[in-house]
């Protein structure tokens, strides 16, 4: 908020807004709507800082609560001071690097070897050698202590470490060169489901991820293509741009558009050249006969009739190599309808909508570069 010089009171709430002009009103109401602002602020940075005090309270605890820990350590080492049997001392050694090992490993770090210099006075006992160790506050002469020297090297592993291989790159490849290149990189072939696509049994997708790694044995799922009959819709009667939706919702192209002339309002569909209802493989294109309308009105509707043949002429997604109806569905649920919209776009954004691979998506792109220039 501005720094303006004011200041709220009690008698802000029971201003008598009748007496004052519209500018003083809406100054008075500006300072109201100001103090509201600064209290809502205040009321969020207090929540901040509650929240900030009370994490900083749970670190504060747990400090404690490990000086504590650390405080009783010390207090038990310092009564048993006198003298360490050299068992006991070795065995404090080996906890001690049991425990730095496993933060160690945690790093990605191993202990190797360890070379540790002891100060120590060594007394007899009735048991044997004992060590006497100074306490940290007192004085000593390092020259009087003897020197305990260990070596220590890590014991060697009985386990051994799970190994990792690639996921091999099996996209683009039939069903059964996939199945042998997974078979042979030890891998075994999961889940199978399929797509819609332009051929049968070709890898669409797989999981996990080419390039990543996984252990020996595990199962790659994989996406196929399956080339699919579908029944071709009845358009005639409809508008050249109903019809055309029609076949592509189907899943279906449009082929040649001749114009004929008819009594029907120019643009309208009055021929197919696959019958309603017969069953074709996905992606097949149906040709197209529409009316230029009456004799009269042919030359009225002739630069529409150019538009429509401009428009067949135009190479449609399918056309390029790769993209089948899957993929061009996924195109054209992003606005992506044509080829010139497709090279507009980032081939890492059409990577992600039809989920296709990047190298996949730039064949795409020159494929379709060459069709645009061949026209």
């Amino acid at each position: 908020m501005p720094g303006d010089d004011f200041r709220f009171t009690t008698e802000l709430s029971h201003l008598d807004a009748s007496k004052l002009d519209r500018a003083e009103a809406r100054e008075v109401e500006g300072l109201y709507r100001a103090k509201e602002y600064l209290a809502t602020e205040f009321r969020q940075r207090l929540i901040a800082v509650e929240s900030e005090r009370d994490l900083l309270q749970t670190k504060v605890d747990r400090l404690q609560a490990e000086r504590d820990a650390l405080r009783d350590r010390l207090d038990g080492l310092e009564a048993e001071r006198g003298t360490v049997a050299p068992d006991r001392l070795v065995a404090s050694l080996g906890d001690a690097l049991a425990s730095a090992r496993d933060d160690l490993s945690a790093a990605d770090y191993a202990i190797g070897r360890i070379e540790v210099d002891l100060k120590a006075n060594v007394v007899g006992g009735a048991d044997g050698p004992q060590f006497q160790l100074p306490d940290l506050a007192e004085s000593v002469d390092r020259a009087a202590l003897s020197t305990l020297r260990f070596d220590l090297r890590p014991a060697a592993r009985t386990d051994e470490t799970a190994a990792y291989d690639p996921i091999p790159d099996v996209r683009d490849r039939s069903l059964d060169e996939a199945r042998e290149a997974i078979r042979r990189a030890g891998f075994a072939v999961g889940e199978v489901t399929t797509e819609p696509g332009d051929a049968d049994d070709v890898v669409l997708d797989q999981f996990p991820s080419p390039r990543s790694v996984a252990e020996p044995g595990t199962a790659i799922d994989l996406t196929v293509s399956e080339r699919r009959d579908v029944d071709v819709p009845a358009v005639i009667g409809h508008d050249l741009s109903d019809a055309t939706a029609a076949l592509s919702a189907a899943g279906l192209g449009v082929g040649e558009i001749d114009a004929e002339t008819r009594d029907d309002p120019p643009d309208v569909v009055v021929g197919q050249t696959l019958a309603a209802g017969e069953a074709v493989p996905v992606g097949t294109a149906v040709d197209l006969t529409v009316s230029a309308g009456p004799a009269e009105e042919a030359s009225e509707s002739e630069e529409m009739n150019e538009r429509a043949t401009e428009t067949a002429a135009s190479p449609d997604l399918e056309a390029v190599s790769g993209i089948g109806p899957t993929y061009a569905d996924r195109l054209r649920a992003a606005d992506i309808d044509d080829l010139p919209t497709l090279l507009d776009r980032d081939p890492a954004e059409v990577a992600e909508i039809t989920r296709a691979s990047t190298s996949r998506v730039e064949d795409w792109f020159e494929h379709a570069k060459r069709l645009l220039e061949a026209e």
